[in-house]
């Protein structure tokens, strides 16, 4: 107990965080009280990807396309209320990346810190993956939503970087690509919605888990540790610019 004791007093104050769960409250709840009117969007199905049919996860990736301009738009309507334009993440050079870095100062300061265990130090290391895919992104998972128009709107300023991006089910002929091999072990993206370039040349695609990542980069931000975060929104854009995606 002395030796965490001694880290946790010595350890580097993390940035403030607004008005965090001191009452050991759920940190995605919280969130989700916060987001007050904004819309929810649902999944037509529920569930690890893993669990659903074929037929069930094209139906859920045919709705995320049709709704994706007017998720997109009620996302860059609330973040305006906010005082940010997320139509300049449209705009490569460094009109987006000023823009990029100030909605990642902000949402650095806008998620609660996670209650912390004396005893165990941060409890919650991973991302809740079972409660989001398991999740109607309503009501106490709320936050869901705005996470998942997070990520579209990462991918949006990627395709606008680099238009042979688009998302795509991973499934079984595509993983079989990016592992290279079909009777290889199934990579954690398989089944996922992935934002994925794919040149149908032969090279490997580049597959980007968009929406869990940025699911990780909230959670992340949620350390009562003050456990710096080394990813930043908008996620991979500056490599998309920069032709260095791998």
């Amino acid at each position: 107990m002395s030796r965490i004791s001694d880290w946790l007093t010595g350890r580097k104050t993390p940035e403030p965080h607004e008005d965090g769960p001191a009452d050991g409250g759920d940190p995605y709840g919280i969130l989700s009280a916060r987001l007050g009117d904004y819309p929810p969007d649902p999944p037509r199905h529920c569930g690890d990807p893993r669990t659903l049919t074929a037929a069930q996860r094209a139906e859920n990736l045919a709705d995320f396309l049709a709704h994706d301009a007017k998720r997109i738009a009620i996302l860059a309507a609330w973040l305006a209320r906010e005082g940010f334009d997320a139509t300049a993440l449209f705009v490569s050079g460094d009109a987006a990346r000023a823009e990029g870095k100030r909605i990642d100062d902000w949402l650095a300061r806008w998620v609660p810190q996670r209650p912390l265990d004396m005893v165990r130090g941060d409890a919650e290391v991973n991302p809740p993956l079972a409660r989001w895919f398991a999740s109607d992104r309503a009501g106490a998972d709320l936050v869901f939503s705005f996470v998942s128009d997070l990520g579209r709107l990462n991918a949006a300023a990627i395709v606008a970087a680099d238009p042979l991006f688009r998302w795509t089910i991973v499934e079984d002929d595509l993983d079989a690509a990016i592992t290279g091999d079909r009777a290889a072990q199934p990579s954690d993206r398989r089944y996922h919605l992935c934002l994925v370039r794919d040149a149908f040349d032969g090279s490997v695609p580049v597959v980007l888990d968009l929406p869990l990542a940025l699911l990780g980069l909230v959670h992340g931000r949620m350390s009562p540790l003050g456990v710096p975060v080394v990813a930043r929104f908008p996620l991979w854009l500056s490599s998309m610019e920069t032709g260095t995606a791998a």
